[in-house]
C-alpha cells in the first residue's frame, strides 16, 4: 500500500512539472508572437464592405442609370446651331474626361457618357437616358471589349453585335447620326500599379477583337454609318496595342488619347456632313457615284410610290443618279421628276442622300419645321406577271421641331409597273 502511495505521489509530481513546462512554453510563444494588426483587419473589412456595396449597387441598378441621372437633368436643350455629340462607352470613354489625359475636346459641345466596366447590354438599357434624351447630332459608340472579357457574364459575339445594331437603330430612328468605333487592340506589355506584369490578351483574345471589328466595319458600311477605326492607328506590327500608348495594355494613356482625339473628330465631321445642319450648302442633293456603280444600280433609280397602286403622287420618292430630274413618265406626264420626297402635296428636297446596292437613305430639308428621314433596303419582287420589280422598304421618320413625331415602316414600289 505504501508503495502504491509513493508511486501515485511521483506521478503527480511528474504531471505538475510537465504542466509547468508546457505553461511556460505557451507564455514564451505568446510573448514572441506579435498580436494581429488591427489596421490590417480594418482594411480587410473595409475592402469586403466595398465589394458588398458594389454588388448591391449592381443588383439594384444593373445598367447604372443613376450614374448620370442628375447631371442629365441639368443638360439644357441644344442651342440653335449647336453641334452636340455624345460619346457612350466603357472605361475608355469614362476616363477620357479626366484632366490628366489632356481634356475632353475643350471648347466643343461634346458630352461623355462612359461607365467603367460596362458591356453592350448595359449601354443599350441606358441609351435612351444617356444619349437620345440629350438630343445630339452625332453619337460615338465605343463598346465591346468588356463583352469579350465577360464582365457581366458569358455573351456571344453575335449578341454583342445585336446590341450594337440596336443602339445604332435607336439613334437613327431619332435622327442621330452614328459613328461606330472599333474595339482597341490590347497587349501584354502593361503592368498594374504595383508594377506586376499584365497580359490583357488572356480575357480579350486578339482574334475575337479582330472578328468583332470586321463585323462593325461591315455593318457600318452597309447601313450608312461612319466607322471610327481606332484599331488600325493604335496596333503594332505584332497585332498588339502599341506599348507607348498604354500603361496597362488596355486603357489609353495621354499619348493614346492624343491619337484617338483627331480620329474621333474626323469621324464626327464625316457623320455631321450627312446630318444636315441648319446651313447645308455643302451637302449633296444626290449620290455621287462612278459609272461602274451607276450601272449596277441602274434598275433602282427612278420614281417610287408609297404602297403599290397609289398613283396619286401624294407620297412619292424620286432617286436620281446625278441629282438631275429623271425622264418624265410617258403614261403620267404629271408624275414627279425632281429628286426628293413628295408627301401631302409638298416637295421636300434632299439635304443629303446615300445610295448603295444595299439600300438608300435620305434626310430632307425642313418646311414649316417638318423634315423626313429614311433608311431602307432595296429588294425585288414579282408584281402580277412582272418579275424582279425593284422596291425599297425601310423606316420613315417625320420630325417636327427637331422631335420625332411619327415613325413607321414603309414600302415604296417602283413605278416601272404603274
Amino acid at each position: 500500500m505504501k508503495a502504491a502511495f509513493t508511486l501515485v505521489g511521483r506521478l503527480v509530481l511528474v504531471l505538475a512539472v510537465f504542466a509547468s513546462v508546457v505553461f511556460g512554453q505557451a507564455q514564451t510563444q505568446m510573448k514572441t508572437q506579435e498580436p494581429p494588426k488591427a489596421a490590417e483587419d480594418c482594411a480587410g473589412l473595409a475592402e469586403a464592405k466595398a465589394r458588398l456595396e458594389a454588388q448591391e449597387k449592381r443588383l439594384n441598378d444593373w445598367p447604372d442609370l443613376a450614374r448620370y441621372r442628375e447631371v442629365n437633368a441639368k443638360v439644357a436643350a441644344p442651342a440653335e446651331g449647336e453641334q452636340r455629340v455624345v460619346f457612350i462607352g466603357d472605361s475608355i470613354t469614362d476616363l477620357w474626361v479626366q484632366p490628366r489625359f489632356g481634356g475632353f475636346f475643350p471648347g466643343k459641345p461634346y458630352i461623355g457618357r462612359g461607365i467603367s466596366g460596362q458591356t453592350t447590354p448595359q449601354m443599350l438599357v441606358r441609351f435612351r437616358a444617356d444619349v437620345i434624351a440629350l438630343r445630339p447630332q452625332v453619337v460615338v459608340i465605343l463598346a465591346g471589349t468588356n463583352d469579350i472579357a465577360g464582365n457581366t457574364g458569358p455573351i456571344t459575339l453575335e449578341e454583342t453585335e445585336g446590341n450594337l445594331a440596336s443602339m445604332a437603330e435607336l439613334a437613327r430612328a431619332n435622327g442621330i447620326r452614328v459613328a461606330l468605333s472599333s474595339v482597341l487592340p490590347v497587349s501584354n506589355f502593361g503592368h498594374d500599379r504595383e508594377g506586376n506584369p499584365l497580359d490583357m490578351r488572356i480575357k480579350r483574345p486578339p482574334e475575337k477583337i479582330l472578328e468583332l471589328n470586321n463585323w462593325i466595319k461591315k455593318y457600318a458600311a452597309e447601313n450608312g454609318h461612319v466607322y471610327l477605326d481606332y484599331f488600325s492607328a493604335m496596333v503594332d506590327d505584332q497585332g498588339l496595342l502599341k506599348k507607348e500608348l498604354s500603361e496597362d495594355g488596355l486603357h489609353p494613356n495621354a499619348a493614346g488619347y492624343a491619337m484617338m482625339g483627331p480620329l474621333a473628330e474626323k469621324a464626327i465631321q464625316a457623320a455631321r456632313g450627312e446630318t444636315a445642319a441648319t446651313d447645308c450648302s455643302s451637302c449633296r442633293e444626290a449620290p455621287v457615284i462612278d459609272d461602274e456603280e451607276r450601272e449596277l444600280l441602274r434598275d433602282f433609280f427612278g420614281l417610287y410610290y408609297l404602297d403599290l397602286g397609289e398613283q396619286s403622287g401624294e407620297t412619292a420618292l424620286v432617286i436620281s443618279p446625278d441629282g438631275k430630274p429623271i425622264p418624265p413618265k410617258e403614261n403620267d406626264p404629271e408624275a414627279p421628276t425632281l429628286p426628293g420626297f413628295y408627301v401631302n402635296g409638298k416637295y421636300f428636297k434632299f439635304l443629303w442622300s446615300r445610295i448603295s446596292q444595299g439600300g438608300f437613305a435620305f434626310r430632307t430639308e425642313k418646311i414649316e419645321g417638318t423634315e423626313y428621314l429614311f433608311h431602307g433596303k432595296f429588294g425585288r419582287e414579282q408584281i402580277d406577271v412582272i418579275p424582279e420589280v425593284p422596291y425599297l422598304a425601310g423606316l420613315l421618320a417625320e420630325r417636327r421641331d427637331s422631335h420625332v413625331d411619327k415613325m413607321k415602316k414603309v414600302h415604296f414600289a417602283h413605278a416601272v409597273v404603274l
